[in-house]
């Protein structure tokens, strides 16, 4: 029996190298040495570059009520 060649990468090892990336990213930013509402502001920013309309909407809106100090204790990401 022959065994089987892979080549490039398997999509499980693309998908950790993306979230790998973003970490770094994250890092980097972070070493701005920003405040909380600096960050709240780069996420909002960011959610403003989802292509999904529903999910950008999703995003803005919860990143504002963060942003205006309105978010609900139950709301939060645990």
């Amino acid at each position: 029996m022959s065994e089987v060649k892979n080549y490039g990468d398997a999509t499980n090892e693309l998908e950790i190298q993306d979230r790998v990336k973003c970490r770094e990213i994250v890092n980097e930013i972070m070493n701005f040495g920003i405040n909380q509402s600096q960050i709240l502001q780069i996420m909002y920013l960011l959610s403003l570059e989802v292509d999904d309309i529903n999910i950008m909407k999703s995003l803005t809106s919860s990143v504002k009520e963060a942003q205006s100090g309105k978010v609900k204790s139950s709301a939060l990401i645990v």
